[in-house]
């Protein structure tokens, strides 16, 4: 059993890091997090939060403040070669939350640091982990030892040393793909990287032609796809698996200015186990895959949610078992769906076009995979 106020170190400030902190902190649990980058992102990243995220996080009282910013989607279309193939309607997801929230991930991280912070707990930013020795082989073998430095040198909260040796009961690591955590708990991260190119971009509109509100998705025959979402009035999120988005998208998509434009390649890896010791992972330190379906922050804000609950609950032996299986689904899933998506033989594009026509006129067949892509079930 894990002691009566076990003290965690979460490391990265991202929103899986955010809600770990979070959700220790409104438990009475003793929380530090840290985050080896100057400050918050500036970027969007990920945009779409899903209705068991708006769930998971209304305790702490972060889904108020992010319903009150944030942009709520009800609908996205499907089209093949400027014909809509079909509708995907959110309203149609049996929740009180039956939308799909759009809201960029520095207005979304805000929102929690601003409420962590309040809890008087802020994140200690250029702050690394740079060293870590999980002890023994289960989380009851008495914490971790750990060495944090400053990436500056500059003289922090710690007496004026730039470099601190310390030891805490549990270590988070929700430090992204290449995570500290993970290597210096020996965690193996298996998987393999797509060939195709990926690009990204956040752009201002002089105008739109199409639903404004609403997310759209741009079939063609050689399997590109162009997909849009809106993230504030006329600023759009634009994502294609080309090297740039903006041609990959219909007429009517007049750019005023370019925000943000980035190229990029999928990864798909799974780390063979979520914890070692007393580390443990969350987000993308556990899993990487495709953005088709905007599950990615949100599969990491769950992690973080099933860790805090295990922790308070004083048993954190089946954190693993809980969260790699449907770290693993999705996986699965969001491949499957990445060929769909990008199918260029002429059988194949005919059978997906029929099943988008199918589903997207009809409600009840829609619901399952909402379902799916809300959390709601894993």
């Amino acid at each position: 059993m894990a002691s009566k106020d076990p003290k965690t170190l979460v490391v990265g400030a991202g929103p899986t890091g955010l809600t770990a902190a979070l959700e220790l902190a409104r438990r009475g649990l003793p929380v530090r997090i840290i985050d080896r980058d100057k400050g918050p992102t500036p970027l969007s990243k990920a945009v779409g939060v899903s209705a068991h995220t708006l769930d998971l996080l209304e305790p702490s009282g972060v889904t108020a403040r992010l319903l009150e910013a944030g942009t709520r989607i009800e609908r996205g279309y499907v089209w093949y070669e400027r014909q809509r193939l079909g509708t995907i309607d959110f309203t149609a997801l049996p929740h009180r939350f039956n939308f799909l929230l759009s809201l960029p991930q520095s207005e979304t991280e805000a929102a929690m640091a601003g409420l962590l912070e309040e809890r008087g707990i802020p994140v200690e930013w250029e702050r690394a982990l740079t060293a870590i020795e999980p002890n023994g082989d289960s989380f009851r073998s008495g914490g971790a030892a750990v060495v944090l430095d400053r990436r500056n040198g500059r003289a922090g909260g710690d007496g004026g040393n730039s470099r601190e040796e310390t030891h805490f009961d549990y270590v988070f690591g929700a430090d992204g793909a290449h995570s500290a955590v993970r290597l210096g708990a020996g965690i193996k991260f298996p998987g393999y990287a797509h060939d195709r190119d990926w690009s990204i971009a956040d752009v201002e509109l002089d105008d739109w032609f199409y639903e404004p509100n609403a997310a759209h998705i741009f079939l063609h025959g050689d399997g590109d796809i162009g997909f849009t979402i809106p993230i504030g009035p006329l600023r759009y999120r634009v994502i294609s698996n080309t090297n740039d988005a903006l041609k990959r998208v219909e007429d009517g998509f007049q750019v005023a200015r370019v925000l943000r434009s980035d190229v990029f390649k999928i990864e798909v890896r799974q780390a063979e186990t979520y914890q070692a010791g007393a580390a443990f992972l969350g987000g993308d330190a556990a899993h990487v895959h495709s953005p088709v379906g905007a599950r990615g922050m949100n599969l990491g804000i769950e992690d973080a949610a099933a860790f805090a609950t295990h922790l308070a609950e004083g048993d954190l032996s089946g954190y693993t078992a809980e969260r790699k299986p449907v770290g693993g689904r999705w996986i699965e899933l969001s491949e499957r769906m990445l060929r769909a998506a990008q199918a260029n033989r002429p059988g194949l594009v005919a059978a997906r076009n029929l099943a988008f026509r199918v589903v997207g006129h009809a409600r009840w067949l829609q619901r399952p995979l909402l379902k799916r892509v809300s959390g709601l079930v894993e």
